[in-house]
């Protein structure tokens, strides 16, 4: 820390650059933490109105959906692919459909 300290008192424009570079990065986290609950709500709604539990989901795709569910998970496309098949959607509908 110290370090850095002396880095940003000798230089301004350093400051100016990480600080613009640590806002970006908080709004970054802040937008993938909402896009995630989006997720998260999708996956949920879908889930509940097929009448199935996290656990008949798991068994019958290999997905830990509570984990998604919760938004602490994001999910590769692939997972998505799966996700969306399992309930009888495109990937496409999928988004279309809640987003």
């Amino acid at each position: 820390m110290k370090l850095e300290s002396n880095i940003f008192k000798n230089n301004d424009r350093t400051v100016i650059v990480v600080n613009k570079i640590l806002n970006d990065l908080t709004v970054m986290k802040f937008d993938d933490k909402k896009e995630l609950l989006k997720l998260a709500h999708r996956v949920k709604k879908l889930r509940t109105e097929k009448g199935v539990t996290q656990e008949e989901a798991y068994n019958d795709t290999g997905i830990h959906f509570g984990r998604i569910e919760q938004g602490k998970r994001d999910a590769s496309y692939t997972t998505l692919l799966k996700i969306s098949s399992y309930f009888g959607l495109s990937l496409n509908n999928f988004f279309d459909k809640g987003f």
